[in-house]
């Protein structure tokens, strides 16, 4: 005990003498730690240029899924309708639909996912999850160092490294989407926080603890990292910080409605089906679905959720070995999203496509329904 605090003592001395010798700490709100080993640079074969030349865009028409469209030749050079269009700089574009931000990159899916890869790692995060076949990279929980207080904080959480906590984690996911013009890459950031809770004493005996609980999603940390990504595809710091500016301007109102008719809920939406796709996109992003695949021609996600009411069932080695090829339930589903020119409807579907009438499909949309209205 005398030893470990004499070693703390230590390295408090040093962080203050460090201290003593450097300027105000920068002034950055994204810093992340963490400590997994570095996942190898691989560039998924789904994304990578096929033999002759031609880039992944080059592909025949024809196909529906995201891996499809990613290899879809041509396309409208017309954007999306209902979105704000900021200035183009440098091939990178902010473009705005409401509460919704993406970046729009003048290249192709299969050299942005190299670069956005490679961005990920360079800015602390590891990825624990990626996905060419729907175009998703998923980054693992991280501790944002930035939030620490002061510059002497700052210093001692670097000297003492896990003896000095924030109390909150992070987790991004990004997406990509083939551009509404041809040779185009859409990137669309998300956030999800946990933050770790003081559980109350149950006995006058009882030692209190902490446990992690998600915490809101976070559109300042999204505009973060959209505006260190565009400078790391090669947009000048000053400008990115002034199209991240420009598209935090105050947007429209949005509206979502969530109804309950008997045994069927649904949630309909003010709008035409490109942005209710693209809101629905990012909504799922942000909450705790895993999207499996998506066919935009049909306006299908096909998502993986797990209802935490449902006790998933965990066998011993015996009971595995014994119970030979019983299947686990799955936990599949179908987002469908339909609409014409004014309106838009979400409904749950089972994975086979059967209307889904269980206590699941309330919770998902009402999952949903807390991020788009």
């Amino acid at each position: 005990m005398t030893k470990r605090f004499a070693t703390i003592l230590l390295c408090l001395l040093a962080a203050l003498a460090v201290s003593a010798c450097q300027t105000i700490a920068e002034k950055r709100k994204i810093d992340y730690k963490s400590t997994r080993t570095l996942p190898s640079l691989d560039i998924p074969p789904d994304l990578s240029a096929p033999e002759g030349g031609k880039a992944a865009t080059e592909a025949a028409p024809g196909t529906a899924t995201y891996s499809g469209l990613a290899t879809e030749k041509g396309a409208s050079s017309k954007a999306s309708a209902g979105g704000d269009v900021l200035p183009d700089i440098d091939g990178i574009r902010v473009q705005r639909d409401g509460q919704t931000r993406w970046l729009v990159v003048k290249l192709p899916a299969d050299q942005v996912w190299p670069k956005l890869r490679e961005f990920i790692l360079n800015n602390g995060l590891l990825i624990d999850k990626e996905n060419p076949q729907t175009g998703v990279i998923e980054t693992d929980w991280a501790e944002n160092r930035a939030k620490v207080g002061t510059s002497l904080q700052k210093v001692l959480a670097k000297s003492l490294g896990t003896l000095y906590s924030t109390g909150t984690r992070d987790k991004f996911r990004f997406r990509l989407e083939k551009g509404a013009a041809a040779g185009t890459t859409e990137i669309y950031i998300s956030h999800r926080g946990m933050e770790e809770v003081i559980v109350e004493k149950t006995g006058a005996g009882d030692i209190g603890e902490t446990r992690w609980g998600p915490r809101p999603s976070d559109s300042g940390l999204e505009a973060e990292m959209q505006r260190l990504l565009m400078v790391s595809l090669g947009v000048k710091e000053d400008k990115a910080k002034s199209l991240i500016a420009a598209a935090e301007a105050t947007p429209p109102a949005e509206h979502a409605k969530l109804t309950r008719e008997g045994e069927r809920t649904s949630l309909s939406l003010p709008e035409d089906f490109e942005r209710a796709w693209r809101r629905v996109g990012l909504a799922l992003d942000r909450t705790s679905f895993t999207v499996e695949d998506r066919d935009r021609s049909k306006g299908i996600y096909y998502v993986r959720y797990i209802d935490p009411d449902k006790p998933q069932k965990k066998k011993g080695f015996f009971s595995r070995m014994l119970s030979g090829s019983d299947k686990e339930p799955t936990n599949d589903y179908q987002i469908l999203v339909k609409g014409n020119a004014t309106a838009s409807g979400v409904d749950v579907l089972s994975k086979d496509g059967a209307p889904e009438l269980s206590k699941t499909s309330e919770r998902i949309l009402t999952l949903l329904y807390d991020q788009l209205k």
